[in-house]
């Protein structure tokens, strides 16, 4: 067996320690955007429909924010066969995260073919990656996309070879589409840009004899895509982009009308200056900006709780010099590789800059990719040097870099595994897999359960853990009026409330057990509390007078 391969094997076998091991206790809790796909999926496998009535969607309604179908039906084997719970949900993310990082290996074989190391230098670095691992460690639609667009671009590149490919290809890219929003609009443009790049190759294919392959492939796929477009034109679709996006903040308006008042008259030269054009333009371009900055890379990470890891930045701090280094190597532009790494670097924020939150380590996640091959690219350059020198020297750099990288990694993997738990339990809602099992208890004693949603989608959580009846919750559903941007969540099923407590009001409903978040409630009437990882009180569970 080749050296190489034996490293490939070490490194895959790494990938998948650091993404399986106690899956289902860390992240601690589970977040609702997890508990919606395992809750779905096993409410299809027992009725055929999704929460919300609807027999085997194209795309799920979930909390109103009609969450995109593949990772839903991924999941449907695993709830099968090991049941409803937290390893079903988080198996396949962690699965294709590990394969994300053969395929990187692959695509990086193909993309520099007379580079040796880089493929495996590119492997490790992903394996190794706080982003990627993160990731890949929870129920994310993100991650699955991400997997698919490798598959995709390396498809594409292997179908300029083998037109067989290019079948592989479409599966690939429709199932990326299918996977999470940002991709739809991040695949169209990496594949335009390796097209171009390679454009020799990839015109090839609408020559014969390729070409009868390239139209099947292209009407199959514009075929199955039919749904999507519909969705993507319907309502629905367009108040799922309205919430999140960018336009949703009128931020940027007030300021342009606040600037205009400074001026003691509106000419059209003001008017050129200050509009919610030009103040949208200069949101969208900082938003873009921002995940770029070294700080949020290297250093603080995400500000979003649950896509960050506290005190971390997106990558390993130790890598930050080597980076550096690619960056230089890559503007020195020689190859079709490096032109389409930098494209993708450049494209890979554009999704998330669109959106009112930046910098955005979930929207953004494809960017782990480019950002892993530029460090991959410094890494190889400072070997290549190194390696001119007397072999000892070169052992005892190798070695000290290799302990500085380990060290750097098992602090972001301690912090992981006991700080992370501890300081923002709230970014999972830990806790309600307690409260469903003292629910469950309990359940006969009250009239009324109040849980405070505080946290958010507190129903489906309490669904996940108790396993309600599908055929029971869908006829049981009270949601609340929708909002401005077309949004709305259940406010009850069953016995079971979910809202803010007010426990000065709420103690005055008969037989009711009130669960309170970080709302007051009378010592008294506490009969149950549920810690955090710190030991601190996460939920008061109170009973009425």
């Amino acid at each position: 067996m080749k050296k190489s391969t034996l490293i490939l094997a070490f490194i895959l076998l790494l990938a998948a320690l650091v993404r399986l091991t106690a899956l289902d206790r860390f992240p601690s809790g589970l977040n609702a955007d997890e508990a919606a796909i395992g809750y779905n999926a096993w409410s299809l496998l027992q009725t055929g429909k999704d929460e919300h009535g609807v027999s085997w969607p194209l795309v799920f309604r979930s909390f109103d924010d009609y969450k995109p179908p593949l990772y839903f039906y991924l999941t449907l084997p695993f709830v099968r066969f090991i049941g409803l719970n937290v390893w079903a949900v988080r198996l396949p993310s962690a699965i294709l995260g590990v394969a994300s990082v053969y395929l990187l290996f692959l695509l990086i074989k193909e993309l520099f073919p007379e580079e040796k190391k880089l493929p495996l230098i590119s492997a490790l670095l992903l394996t190794l990656s706080p982003w990627h691992i993160h990731f890949s460690r929870g129920g994310w639609e993100v991650n699955v996309a991400l997997f698919f667009i490798l598959l995709s671009l390396l498809s594409l590149i292997k179908a300029c070879q083998k037109p067989i490919y290019i079948f592989l290809f479409g599966f690939s890219s429709v199932a990326a589409l299918y996977s999470y929003h940002s991709a739809r609009i991040i695949l169209p443009l990496l594949v335009l840009s390796l097209s171009l790049v390679f454009f020799k190759d990839t015109i090839r294919l609408f020559q014969l004899p390729r070409l009868k392959f390239t139209l099947v492939s292209l009407v199959v796929s514009l075929a199955l895509l039919l749904p999507l477009a519909s969705q993507m034109l319907s309502k629905e679709g367009q108040s799922r982009f309205s919430g999140v996006s960018v336009f949703s903040d009128e931020g940027p308006l007030w300021q342009a009308l606040e600037l205009r008042r400074n001026h003691e008259k509106e000419t059209f030269f003001v008017k050129l200056i200050h509009n919610r054009y030009l103040s949208y333009s200069l949101r969208i371009a900082k938003n873009y900006l921002s995940h770029f900055s070294p700080r949020f890379l290297f250093v603080t990470g995400d500000e979003i709780a649950r896509s960050k890891v506290p005190g971390m930045g997106q990558s390993l701090v130790v890598l930050f010099p080597f980076f550096a280094l690619g960056l230089i190597s890559l503007l020195k532009i020689n190859t079709p590789g490096k032109k389409l790494i930098l494209l993708w670097f450049l494209i890979s924020p554009l999704a998330a800059a669109l959106t009112f939150q930046a910098p955005h380590a979930l929207r953004a996640q494809n960017m782990v990719i480019p950002l892993t091959l530029i460090t991959a690219l410094g890494v190889a350059s400072v070997f290549a040097y190194l390696a001119q020198l007397h072999k000892i020297i070169l052992s005892c750099v190798l070695v000290l870099f290799f302990l500085i990288l380990s060290y750097d990694f098992a602090y972001y993997y301690h912090a992981y595994f006991l700080h992370y738990p501890k300081e923002l339990p709230f970014a999972w809602q830990y806790g309600f897999d307690q409260i469903a099992a003292y629910t469950k208890e309990n359940y006969d004693k009250y009239d009324k359960i109040i849980i405070s949603d505080r946290y958010d989608q507190p129903y489906i959580l309490m669904a996940f853990f108790l396993q309600y009846p599908p055929q029971t919750l869908q006829k049981e559903l009270v949601m609340t009026p929708r909002d401005k941007f077309g949004f709305s969540t259940v406010r009850q099923f069953g016995k079971f409330e979910f809202r803010r407590i007010i426990f000065t009001e709420d103690r005055k409903i008969k037989n009711s057990l009130i669960i309170a978040a970080d709302e007051g409630v009378d010592e008294k009437n506490i009969v149950h509390t549920i810690y955090d990882p710190a030991g601190n009180p996460m939920y008061r569970l109170a009973v009425s007078d």
